[in-house]
């Protein structure tokens, strides 16, 4: 039997399952619950549901948001298909990927599967390793996760129009996730250069992970060969409409991401009374190491709390991360349980 193409992962990606009843995930990093109301949007009309779907209006809606032209935006299934069609359309044999380490897992994956030569410059915490990341030689791709997953570090402004600068030839991929969870909101100043594409998505802040709706902003040549790099008709026409209606409710994700913003204090101070060594955190959830991070990922999947750990993942073996609920009663629950293991 023929075998899979090399650098195909040897095991499916997947938040591990703690093996106990769970009632209250917070390995996933998911944004608050959408009101039900959202669904009053669709309309019963069997034939939206026969046509394929056409994402140029949220395109176009989502370009208005960020000032750029819609030919200037791509939206897919989630930001991890447009990190999967960005390796795709510009990483190749002989290309290299520049990942600073640990970062978002998948971006590994995408590289090793265009065939991609990887360097990781260490990025375990505190300011950016902008030095390390321009000694790489001869990048064709500079990938930043800010705020970083699992870590929750940022990269500033001048950071990445540093890159953008001294890599005219490469790609800087900025994936901001997280970013309405942050102090500073880089893409419009980054969207300056030509050769930076900004990777946004639905999943968190907004509460729509199950819909599965991310998208790029980016020069109009990296926009087109995004589109060339995978299926047409990538979001389903139920998904786009409730989007777009979702972006209409930015009021209601702004009180969402005020209530992680102080959860995620709290949190840190909860984790680090608990002799954890806890990363500055911008995104929804708090990084942190310690020898009892096995023990509080257990203690509180007893008590139906998930909680992220990383086995397997050189250099994550004593972290755990903790997303922050954004709902008092679950984060009274979570500190409660953090408190009992101590």
């Amino acid at each position: 039997m023929i075998a899979p193409r090399p650098g195909l992962a040897t095991r499916p990606y997947s938040v591990p399952s703690p093996g106990l009843p769970i009632d209250l995930r917070l390995d996933g990093n998911e944004g608050s619950r959408p009101d039900p109301t959202l669904f009053d949007v669709l309309v019963p009309d069997p034939a939206v549901l026969r046509a394929y779907p056409d994402a140029r209006p949220l395109e176009a809606r989502l370009g208005r948001r960020f000032d750029v032209e819609p030919d200037r935006v791509f939206v897919a299934a989630g930001a991890d298909e447009v990190l999967d069609r960005l390796c795709r359309a510009f990483l190749a044999p002989g290309r290299r990927a520049v990942l600073p380490a640990p970062g978002f897992e998948m971006l590994d994956r995408y590289a090793a599967l265009a065939g991609a030569d990887v360097t990781a410059p260490p990025w375990p915490d505190g300011p950016f390793p902008c030095d390390a990341v321009l000694a790489a030689p001869r990048p064709s791709l500079v990938a930043v996760t800010s705020p970083n997953n699992p870590t929750g570090a940022v990269v500033s402004v001048a950071d990445i129009l540093r890159l953008a600068d001294a890599r005219p030839d490469a790609l800087i991929l900025l994936d901001a996730a997280y970013v309405e969870f942050a102090d500073e909101d880089p893409t419009r100043a980054v969207l300056t250069r030509p050769n930076v594409v900004v990777v946004r998505t639905l999943s968190k802040a907004w509460g729509l992970a199950g819909l599965r709706v991310g998208f790029a902003l980016g020069p109009p040549g990296v926009v087109r060969a995004l589109r060339c790099a995978g299926s047409p008709y990538p979001v389903g026409s139920l998904s786009l409409a409730l989007a777009a209606a979702r972006l209409e409710q930015g009021d209601a994700m702004r009180r969402f991401v005020a209530v992680v913003r102080r959860e995620r204090a709290a949190l840190s101070a909860a984790l680090a009374a608990s002799g954890f060594d806890v990363v500055p955190s911008q995104a929804n959830f708090v990084f942190a190491r310690g020898a009892d991070a096995a023990c509080l990922q257990l203690g509180l999947a007893r008590r139906g709390i998930a909680v992220r750990r990383f086995p397997g993942r050189p250099g994550l073996e004593r972290a755990v991360r903790v997303a922050c609920p954004g709902d008092a009663d679950s984060f009274a629950r979570l500190l409660a349980a953090i408190e009992a293991e101590r």
